[in-house]
């Protein structure tokens, strides 16, 4: 059950504005594609056991443009909904990672997103989101028919190694209540969430991003045309993942993942869930993943942007 304290914290936190639905006539700028600006996200992710319920909810925001995303898919009893909208307005702040507290709050979609803590000595992450989804993997923006609503408490972060500069990732725990169409349930486990930011242009070149865990375990790791790097933690030992090769997208996906110690994990995952999330034009293609890695089950997401311009699967 999410934590009282928690939860007066948040509610004084978005006390200062209502909640609402986003509409296209409000003010608000525009991401071109290939700019360099800067940029910042926060995302936060859980899913069951089962991998029947969950969420993932991600905001990005770009303060000098006047332009922020907000992403949040959720799982309910095997069905996706999905919420994205990017015809919204963002404050001028920026949410540089050395501060104590990061707000990603968009309020008129009904998001409050805040992170306490700075990035290296992270307390928490707060959620509270209020809204309305389409029961559809589609990838278009706009609210949809079935009211949502999620509270959440991610807690007892573990910062990741191994990362490039401006990313910081961590597991630990979520406790959720999430309510959708009227039908609550109470969601408490292993989760992971992570920050980034840049100036340098976001979603410009084709990638492939795994992120998996489970409450011992967790495997990050990033392959593009540039870049192969990521995370290997296990029984409390981080090492560096050094070079990261999955197979093409598709139900059931296979991959290699060598390690700085020399070892090569083997890794296998199955898509429970899918969804799409357009941007530039395109569509970002998200899966929700059962997966098992050097012998260990984990969940969790296995995400590609432009794979069909991969040179590297």
């Amino acid at each position: 059950m999410v934590e009282m304290n928690r939860r007066a914290l948040l509610g004084g936190s978005l006390s200062a504005f209502t909640l609402g639905t986003a509409h296209a006539d409000e003010p608000h700028g525009t991401v071109t594609q290939g700019a360099e600006t800067w940029s910042e996200s926060l995302m936060l992710v859980y899913f069951d056991r089962d991998v029947r319920n969950g969420i993932s909810v991600r905001v990005s925001r770009y303060p000098d443009l006047n332009a922020t995303w907000v992403w949040c898919h959720v799982l309910f009893e095997g069905r996706i909904y999905a919420y994205t909208e990017r015809r919204v307005s963002c404050p001028a702040w920026r949410n540089l990672p050395e501060m104590i507290r990061g707000d990603y709050s968009a309020p008129s979609t009904g998001v409050g997103f805040l992170r306490q803590g700075s990035a290296h000595s992270l307390a928490g992450v707060d959620l509270s989101a209020t809204l309305r989804a389409r029961q559809s993997s589609e990838g278009r923006d706009g609210p949809g028919e079935t009211p949502i609503s999620i509270e959440a408490a991610f807690t007892s972060p573990r910062l990741k190694s191994n990362l490039p500069a401006g990313r910081s990732e961590w597991t630990g725990w979520a406790d959720i209540a999430l309510t959708v169409d009227g039908r609550r349930m109470q969601l408490s486990g292993a989760a992971k969430a992570h920050e980034q930011v840049q100036t340098a242009p976001r979603f410009d070149a084709p990638f492939t991003y795994a992120m998996l865990w489970n409450d011992e375990t967790s495997f990050i790791a990033t392959a593009a045309a540039r870049r192969r790097s990521g995370d290997y933690e296990a029984d409390g030992i981080a090492t560096a993942v050094t070079d990261f090769r999955p197979t093409a997208p598709g139900r059931e996906r296979v991959f290699d993942g060598r390690l700085q110690d020399g070892r090569v994990l083997k890794g296998r995952v199955a898509r429970v869930a899918s969804y799409d999330v357009p941007i530039f034009g395109r569509m970002w293609n998200g899966a929700i993943v059962r997966a098992e890695v050097d012998g260990r089950s984990l969940i969790g997401m296995f995400n590609d942007w432009r794979p069909e311009d991969s040179t590297f699967l």
